[in-house]
């Protein structure tokens, strides 16, 4: 009889050292993981801290892009990248300028090309043209003559016209005439009087 009592002793013994093994590993990994937890929530906190100062360091870019409000017309022109004839004709269009930028019909497209041409600064070329001298005026009283400038711009412009021939988007007929017709185009902007409405160019007549 006392030999069962005993056991059982130990048995229950055991049982309770089993338990509180147990309880402990719980406790632990509990407390481990309410550590865990709680760091990571103040990662969080501090990571949303740290976005929003950076937010609110971040300058604000001026509304309507960059670029937006500083002038001297369309530029990013570059004859170059034409491989379409539609992209031809656009660039043809846009060899005419904007007559809404004042006599030069906008500089940036080709600015470089005035620059060494003309042989003066951008500011006395805009001087210029504040008193009333359109391009073919400033050309003729540099010495360089209109002629010049428009076949410098034409020459500027024209390995667009090069390119299609080459891979044979266009014939050599055609290529004559859109020749013809970026000559045109370019006389028109260095000669303009400042009142003649800018032509359409919808490419090659049928």
């Amino acid at each position: 009889m006392k030999t069962t009592i005993r056991k059982a002793t130990a048995t229950l013994a055991v049982l309770a050292t089993l338990g509180l093994a147990a309880c402990g590993a719980t406790t632990g990994e509990t407390t481990t993981t309410s550590a865990t937890t709680s760091t990571s929530s103040s990662a969080s906190i501090g990571s949303t801290t740290e976005g929003t100062t950076s937010a609110a360091a971040a300058p604000q870019m001026p509304a309507g892009g960059p670029g937006e409000g500083m002038g001297g017309g369309p530029g990013g022109v570059d004859p170059s990248s034409v491989t379409t004839e539609e992209e031809l004709v656009a660039l043809i269009q846009s060899a005419y300028g904007d007559a809404g930028l004042g006599l030069h019909r906008g500089h940036q497209p080709v600015e470089e090309v005035l620059n060494e041409v003309l042989g003066i600064s951008h500011d006395e070329l805009h001087v210029r043209m504040d008193a009333g001298q359109n391009l073919a005026t400033v050309a003729d009283e540099v010495g360089v003559g209109q002629d010049a400038l428009v076949a410098a711009l034409v020459d500027s412009w024209s390995p667009a016209i090069d390119t299609l021939l080459a891979d044979g988007t266009i014939t050599q007929d055609e290529a004559d005439q859109y020749l013809a017709d970026l000559t045109e185009a370019f006389t028109y902007r260095v000669t303009w009087d400042g009142t003649s409405a800018t032509p359409t160019y919808s490419g090659l007549a049928a």
